[in-house]
Protein backbone atom coordinates (compact mmCIF):
# COMPACT_ATOMS: atom_id res chain seq x y z
CA UNK A 1 0.00 0.00 0.00
CA UNK A 2 1.71 3.48 -0.60
CA UNK A 3 0.46 6.80 0.77
CA UNK A 4 0.87 9.99 -0.27
CA UNK A 5 1.24 13.19 2.26
CA UNK A 6 -0.11 16.58 0.97
CA UNK A 7 2.59 19.06 2.05
CA UNK A 8 1.60 21.31 5.29
CA UNK A 9 -0.28 24.20 4.15
CA UNK A 10 2.07 27.40 4.96
CA UNK A 11 0.87 30.34 6.88
CA UNK A 12 1.60 33.56 5.32
CA UNK A 13 2.27 36.64 7.61
CA UNK A 14 -0.40 39.88 7.13
CA UNK A 15 1.30 41.76 9.28
CA UNK A 16 1.96 43.40 13.01
CA UNK A 17 -1.28 44.73 14.55
CA UNK A 18 -2.57 46.35 17.99
CA UNK A 19 -5.64 46.51 19.81
CA UNK A 20 -7.03 47.89 23.10
CA UNK A 21 -8.56 45.33 25.46
CA UNK A 22 -9.53 46.73 28.91
CA UNK A 23 -7.54 49.97 28.50
CA UNK A 24 -4.31 48.19 27.39
CA UNK A 25 -2.52 48.11 23.77
CA UNK A 26 -2.16 44.62 23.31
CA UNK A 27 0.25 43.68 20.07
CA UNK A 28 -0.37 40.36 18.12
CA UNK A 29 0.91 38.72 14.75
CA UNK A 30 -1.83 38.39 11.71
CA UNK A 31 -1.42 35.06 9.86
CA UNK A 32 -3.69 33.57 7.28
CA UNK A 33 -4.55 30.26 6.28
CA UNK A 34 -6.28 28.28 3.53
CA UNK A 35 -6.86 25.61 5.82
CA UNK A 36 -8.96 27.08 8.39
CA UNK A 37 -12.78 28.26 8.66
CA UNK A 38 -12.94 30.15 11.95
CA UNK A 39 -10.49 32.52 13.43
CA UNK A 40 -7.66 30.87 16.10
CA UNK A 41 -5.88 32.31 18.64
CA UNK A 42 -2.43 31.30 20.17
CA UNK A 43 -0.26 32.37 22.49
CA UNK A 44 3.39 31.73 22.57
CA UNK A 45 6.30 32.50 24.98
CA UNK A 46 8.76 34.04 22.63
CA UNK A 47 5.81 35.58 20.45
CA UNK A 48 3.40 36.52 22.31
CA UNK A 49 -0.57 36.74 20.53
CA UNK A 50 -0.79 35.43 17.34
CA UNK A 51 -3.98 35.59 15.61
CA UNK A 52 -4.49 33.31 12.51
CA UNK A 53 -7.56 33.98 10.20
CA UNK A 54 -9.20 32.18 7.23
CA UNK A 55 -8.53 32.99 3.44
CA UNK A 56 -11.48 35.09 3.60
CA UNK A 57 -11.85 37.58 6.52
CA UNK A 58 -13.27 40.80 7.39
CA UNK A 59 -10.77 43.36 10.36
CA UNK A 60 -14.27 43.67 12.05
CA UNK A 61 -14.65 39.76 12.55
CA UNK A 62 -10.76 39.82 14.60
CA UNK A 63 -11.86 42.37 16.74
CA UNK A 64 -15.09 40.85 17.80
CA UNK A 65 -12.72 37.75 18.38
CA UNK A 66 -10.60 39.50 20.42
CA UNK A 67 -12.75 41.69 22.79
CA UNK A 68 -15.14 38.64 23.86
CA UNK A 69 -11.41 36.65 24.65
CA UNK A 70 -9.70 39.53 26.10
CA UNK A 71 -9.85 37.81 29.69
CA UNK A 72 -8.49 34.89 28.45
CA UNK A 73 -6.38 36.38 26.84
CA UNK A 74 -5.00 38.26 29.56
CA UNK A 75 -4.90 35.17 31.60
CA UNK A 76 -2.09 33.40 29.21
CA UNK A 77 -0.11 36.46 28.01
CA UNK A 78 3.40 35.71 29.49
CA UNK A 79 4.42 38.44 32.39
CA UNK A 80 0.66 39.41 32.52
CA UNK A 81 -0.81 39.71 35.74
CA UNK A 82 -4.50 39.14 35.57
CA UNK A 83 -6.46 41.91 36.53
CA UNK A 84 -7.71 43.02 40.04
CA UNK A 85 -10.96 44.23 40.69
CA UNK A 86 -11.35 46.37 43.54
CA UNK A 87 -14.70 46.33 45.81
CA UNK A 88 -15.89 49.35 47.28
CA UNK A 89 -15.68 49.91 51.36
CA UNK A 90 -18.91 47.85 53.07
CA UNK A 91 -20.79 50.89 53.43
CA UNK A 92 -21.12 53.96 50.99
CA UNK A 93 -19.27 57.18 52.70
CA UNK A 94 -21.07 60.55 53.04
CA UNK A 95 -20.20 62.81 50.27
CA UNK A 96 -18.72 59.96 48.07
CA UNK A 97 -19.25 60.26 44.04
CA UNK A 98 -21.61 57.80 42.35
CA UNK A 99 -21.93 57.31 38.45
CA UNK A 100 -25.33 58.10 36.80
CA UNK A 101 -24.75 58.29 32.66
CA UNK A 102 -23.30 61.39 32.13
CA UNK A 103 -23.38 62.49 35.56
CA UNK A 104 -21.64 62.53 39.06
CA UNK A 105 -24.05 62.64 42.23
CA UNK A 106 -22.96 63.06 45.54
CA UNK A 107 -24.32 60.35 48.38
CA UNK A 108 -25.65 62.25 51.64
CA UNK A 109 -25.83 59.84 54.53
CA UNK A 110 -28.47 60.99 56.90
CA UNK A 111 -27.73 58.73 60.10
CA UNK A 112 -31.26 58.89 61.26
CA UNK A 113 -32.98 58.55 57.96
CA UNK A 114 -36.48 56.45 58.10
CA UNK A 115 -37.31 53.33 56.34
CA UNK A 116 -40.13 55.43 54.64
CA UNK A 117 -37.65 57.10 51.90
CA UNK A 118 -34.82 55.18 52.27
CA UNK A 119 -33.37 57.17 49.08
CA UNK A 120 -34.16 60.11 46.95
CA UNK A 121 -32.49 62.19 44.45
CA UNK A 122 -32.53 65.72 44.71
CA UNK A 123 -30.44 68.63 43.23
CA UNK A 124 -27.54 65.77 42.16
CA UNK A 125 -27.57 64.85 45.26
CA UNK A 126 -29.00 61.55 46.60
CA UNK A 127 -30.07 61.37 49.78
CA UNK A 128 -29.46 57.94 51.64
CA UNK A 129 -31.40 57.18 54.67
CA UNK A 130 -28.88 55.30 57.41
CA UNK A 131 -30.69 54.32 61.04
CA UNK A 132 -33.14 52.25 62.81
CA UNK A 133 -35.10 50.00 60.77
CA UNK A 134 -32.84 50.62 57.71
CA UNK A 135 -30.65 48.56 55.16
CA UNK A 136 -27.86 49.83 55.41
CA UNK A 137 -26.25 52.60 52.70
CA UNK A 138 -24.68 49.94 50.51
CA UNK A 139 -28.17 48.03 49.85
CA UNK A 140 -29.90 51.29 49.63
CA UNK A 141 -27.96 52.53 47.01
CA UNK A 142 -27.93 49.28 44.53
CA UNK A 143 -31.82 48.95 45.39
CA UNK A 144 -32.14 52.96 44.10
CA UNK A 145 -30.02 52.12 41.03
CA UNK A 146 -32.44 48.91 40.18
CA UNK A 147 -35.49 51.42 40.21
CA UNK A 148 -33.94 54.32 38.54
CA UNK A 149 -32.99 51.23 35.71
CA UNK A 150 -36.45 50.04 35.35
CA UNK A 151 -37.53 53.52 35.12
CA UNK A 152 -35.23 54.91 32.12
CA UNK A 153 -34.49 51.76 30.83
CA UNK A 154 -38.34 50.97 29.85
CA UNK A 155 -38.55 54.58 28.91
CA UNK A 156 -36.01 54.23 26.18
CA UNK A 157 -36.69 51.29 25.18
CA UNK A 158 -40.35 52.35 24.32
CA UNK A 159 -39.12 55.37 22.11
CA UNK A 160 -36.48 52.93 20.60
CA UNK A 161 -39.06 50.41 19.44
CA UNK A 162 -41.04 52.78 17.36
CA UNK A 163 -38.71 54.60 15.85
CA UNK A 164 -37.11 51.18 15.07
CA UNK A 165 -40.76 49.43 14.02
CA UNK A 166 -40.57 46.51 16.61
CA UNK A 167 -42.39 45.78 19.57
CA UNK A 168 -40.55 44.10 22.79
CA UNK A 169 -42.71 42.22 25.37
CA UNK A 170 -41.34 42.91 28.89
CA UNK A 171 -38.34 44.32 30.48
CA UNK A 172 -35.82 42.67 33.31
CA UNK A 173 -33.35 44.47 35.48
CA UNK A 174 -30.89 42.19 36.72
CA UNK A 175 -27.50 42.32 38.02
CA UNK A 176 -25.27 39.37 36.41
CA UNK A 177 -22.06 39.48 36.50
CA UNK A 178 -21.10 38.81 32.83
CA UNK A 179 -23.63 40.29 30.73
CA UNK A 180 -25.05 43.76 30.17
CA UNK A 181 -28.38 42.61 28.27
CA UNK A 182 -29.90 40.03 26.39
CA UNK A 183 -32.76 39.54 24.57
CA UNK A 184 -35.17 36.25 24.43
CA UNK A 185 -37.30 35.26 21.13
CA UNK A 186 -40.28 35.81 23.51
CA UNK A 187 -39.48 39.66 22.79
CA UNK A 188 -38.19 40.19 26.68
CA UNK A 189 -35.62 42.33 27.45
CA UNK A 190 -32.95 41.48 30.05
CA UNK A 191 -30.49 44.62 31.32
CA UNK A 192 -28.04 45.23 33.80
CA UNK A 193 -28.89 47.80 36.17
CA UNK A 194 -24.84 48.38 36.39
CA UNK A 195 -25.45 49.70 32.98
CA UNK A 196 -26.98 53.09 34.51
CA UNK A 197 -23.11 53.63 34.97
CA UNK A 198 -22.19 54.00 31.31
CA UNK A 199 -22.68 57.24 30.02
CA UNK A 200 -26.44 57.99 27.95
CA UNK A 201 -24.86 56.96 24.68
CA UNK A 202 -23.52 53.65 25.39
CA UNK A 203 -26.79 53.00 27.38
CA UNK A 204 -29.04 53.95 24.41
CA UNK A 205 -26.50 51.44 22.24
CA UNK A 206 -27.40 48.42 24.55
CA UNK A 207 -30.86 48.91 24.50
CA UNK A 208 -31.02 49.26 20.43
CA UNK A 209 -28.90 46.26 20.18
CA UNK A 210 -31.03 43.63 21.81
CA UNK A 211 -34.28 45.41 20.13
CA UNK A 212 -32.02 44.55 17.20
CA UNK A 213 -31.96 41.29 17.93
CA UNK A 214 -36.19 41.06 17.86
CA UNK A 215 -35.22 40.82 13.98
CA UNK A 216 -32.09 39.07 13.73
CA UNK A 217 -31.39 36.61 16.69
CA UNK A 218 -27.73 36.82 15.65
CA UNK A 219 -24.68 38.98 15.15
CA UNK A 220 -25.04 38.28 11.19
CA UNK A 221 -24.65 41.54 8.38
CA UNK A 222 -27.73 41.85 8.42
CA UNK A 223 -28.24 42.45 12.06
CA UNK A 224 -24.98 44.60 12.32
CA UNK A 225 -26.57 46.91 8.93
CA UNK A 226 -30.05 47.00 10.38
CA UNK A 227 -28.19 48.59 13.97
CA UNK A 228 -26.31 50.54 12.25
CA UNK A 229 -29.49 52.78 10.51
CA UNK A 230 -30.65 53.59 14.20
CA UNK A 231 -27.09 53.99 15.89
CA UNK A 232 -24.43 54.64 13.41
CA UNK A 233 -21.60 54.89 15.99
CA UNK A 234 -22.26 51.00 17.38
CA UNK A 235 -18.54 50.13 17.22
CA UNK A 236 -17.63 53.07 19.56
CA UNK A 237 -19.69 52.31 21.90
CA UNK A 238 -19.14 48.81 22.46
CA UNK A 239 -15.22 49.45 21.81
CA UNK A 240 -15.93 51.85 25.37
CA UNK A 241 -18.22 49.19 26.75
CA UNK A 242 -15.06 46.80 26.48
CA UNK A 243 -12.48 49.08 27.36
CA UNK A 244 -14.40 50.12 30.23
CA UNK A 245 -15.70 46.97 31.42
CA UNK A 246 -13.80 46.18 34.83
CA UNK A 247 -13.54 49.91 35.64
CA UNK A 248 -18.11 50.11 35.27
CA UNK A 249 -18.26 46.86 37.24
CA UNK A 250 -15.97 47.71 39.90
CA UNK A 251 -18.06 50.89 40.53
CA UNK A 252 -20.93 48.78 40.61
CA UNK A 253 -19.80 46.87 43.13
CA UNK A 254 -20.69 47.49 46.99
CA UNK A 255 -19.66 44.81 49.29
CA UNK A 256 -21.57 44.42 52.62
Amino acid sequence: MYMTFKPAARLSIIGQHEIILQGKKIDYVLKQSPRIRGIRLEIHNDSGLIVIVPKKYKPEQVDDILEKKSGWIFRHLPGRKPLQIPLFKKEVDHGEKIRYMDKMIEVVVIKDGQKSTPAYLKDNRLFISCGPGTQGSAKTLEDWYRVQAACVFKEKADRFQAEMGLRYNRIVIRGQRKRWASASPMGNLSINWKLLMAPEAVVDYVIMHELAHLKHMDHSKKFWDFLAGFCPDWRKYRKWLVTHEDELKSAATFAR
